[in-house]
């Protein structure tokens, strides 16, 4: 008869927590906020570029499918971006812009209209600062274009 061994493996962690010359927790957040604070600025940068983008794509001619293509990635890259900015409000946004053209069958008259009031909230929150009470209603309005929108494609359909 075979006699079952027990044996108690000690996490990686907690390895390296005991280790000499470790660090405390403080101070890894501390030099984690650092590393990140040097790539906040080329991350709004990028922001900045893809917002540009986004009108050049409008203004573009494009036919629908590769226009809402086009409109659907450099919105992703903008959420991509968005944990530099100093609230939410450009990624939910950015991801209300991406729900909004991954839902549309063709971009309607009120459909493409809908996309620019996306992109122009999108340049309004971008490098504002963290401020709820102006953030609220334009984010509010974005979700009822996007429930707008929404409704006008269960009619049609």
């Amino acid at each position: 008869m075979s006699e079952v061994k027990k044996s108690r493996m000690k996490p990686r962690l907690g390895q390296l927590m005991t280790q000499k010359g470790g660090m405390y927790v403080a101070e890894a957040l501390k030099r984690a906020d650092a590393t990140l604070e040097t790539l906040r600025e080329p991350s709004l940068t990028g922001i900045d570029a893809y917002i540009a983008a986004l009108d050049a794509l409008l203004a573009s001619g494009l036919d629908d499918a590769a226009l809402i293509e086009a409109l659907y990635a450099r919105s992703g890259d903008i959420v991509s971006l968005s944990g530099a900015e100093r609230s939410t409000a450009v990624q939910v946004a950015a991801r209300s812009l991406c729900d909004l053209l991954d839902e549309a069958d063709g971009l309607s008259p009120s459909a493409l209209a809908g996309v620019k009031v996306h992109v122009a909230s999108i340049k309004l929150l971008h490098r504002a600062p963290d401020n709820p009470a102006l953030q609220a209603p334009i984010l509010q309005g974005l979700a009822s274009v996007l429930e707008k929108q929404r409704g006008e494609g269960k009619a049609q359909g």
